[in-house]
């Protein structure tokens, strides 16, 4: 009997211990957390120093007909009270030229064969080729077969009739479409594959597609898809709203028609070549913005020529057309949609544009 009873003593007292060890670790370890993280947030990391690996970089270069910042003033209104803080320096990726290719345009007709249209090539410049469809002369693809981005568009504007048809699939099973259409054809890659994607329905007025706000009373639906993000950071096209891959699909049953348009524009970047750029601070972008030396992503819906800017932050411009460098921008966001570019790598280490 003595030995139970010193056999359950020692036993409660071993539970007892293990249950004080676990209380104390759980306390020592969320303690360490918090004081981690005060640290951090009062001394935060540095940045690495610039390295400037590729010398001077290109200016960005954004869209020729783009509206400039000039025309608008504009008040700061964010939860700082003021432009907040960014780091001194950030991460500039290569982002390399697909060689010419021999066998480009015979891969490029294939495609095309494989879409339904004449694999007979019409060149129309010295890397852009079109593939015309016999059976529906309003559908067309046109094709850059150095790059690999391309579009294929249905000319609705001449043929409105079978917008009356509206043989929707679901938001869901659509985007499963598109995503299984882009891995027949080796077009899903990583970059596309992790972002994140966006569905807006369209209506006709006239013989345009302009937004409206259910399947129900839309004649068309666009499935935009968007890269990924770089490190932390968001990555922007001239248009914000618009993925470098995008479906416009209608409601026919005639399979010519249902794919209105699938514009594909990827330049790919490689991830292990970077370069570090000190940055501009963020107040001396904002000092730009206001000099009519930024880029409006996106107009103000309210027509205003005054702008309430909310939120300041770093991202990367990634153009339609093809540039040597993957380059970080300030991006201002603000009242009625409004969203505007700035480039943030220093001017001593940017070409004049």
């Amino acid at each position: 009997m003595r030995n139970l009873t010193e056999t359950a003593y020692y036993t409660r007292r071993a539970i007892n211990w293990a249950i004080l060890a676990v209380i104390m670790y759980v306390i020592l370890r969320t303690t360490w957390t918090i004081l981690v993280a005060v640290w951090l947030a009062g001394f935060p990391p540095q940045a690495p120093p610039p390295n400037y690996k590729f010398g001077k970089l290109p200016a960005i270069k954004f869209p020729q007909e783009a509206s400039m910042s000039a025309q608008f003033t504009y008040n700061l209104e964010t939860i700082e009270g003021k432009v907040p803080n960014a780091s001194s320096s950030g991460v500039v990726y290569f982002m390399p030229k697909t060689p010419a290719n021999l066998l480009a345009l015979s891969r490029t007709q294939e495609f095309a064969k494989r879409l339904g249209l004449d694999p007979k090539p019409i060149q129309e410049s010295k890397n852009l080729y079109r593939f015309d469809d016999p059976i529906a002369p309003l559908r067309r693809l046109r094709f850059d077969i150095v790059s690999g981005n391309f579009i294929l568009r249905y000319g609705f504007e001449q043929d409105t009739g079978f917008f009356t048809e509206h043989n929707f699939p679901s938001v869901e099973a659509a985007i499963a479409e598109a995503k299984s259409l882009m891995q027949t054809y080796n077009l899903y890659v990583p970059d596309i594959a992790k972002g994140a994607n966006k569905t807006t329905f369209l209506k006709l007025v006239g013989d345009k597609l302009v937004k409206t706000t259910s399947l129900s009373q839309a004649d068309a639906m666009r499935l935009d898809f968007f890269r990924q993000n770089v490190g932390s950071m968001k990555v922007f096209a001239p248009n914000p709203d618009e993925g470098p891959v995008s479906f416009v699909y209608s409601g026919s049953r005639n399979a010519k028609k249902k794919i209105l348009q699938l514009a594909y524009t990827f330049w790919p970047i490689d991830y292990q070549t970077t370069g570090t750029y000190a940055l501009k601070p963020s107040t001396q972008a904002w000092e730009e913005l206001g000099q009519g030396n930024g880029y409006i992503a996106r107009a103000p819906t309210n027509d205003s020529t005054t702008v309430v800017v909310r939120q300041v932050y770093l991202g990367y411009y990634d153009s339609f057309d093809p540039q040597t460098y993957l380059q970080p921008i300030y991006v201002f966001e603000g009242d009625y949609g409004f969203m505007a570019f700035v480039g943030a790598v220093t001017g001593e280490w940017t070409e004049a544009p």
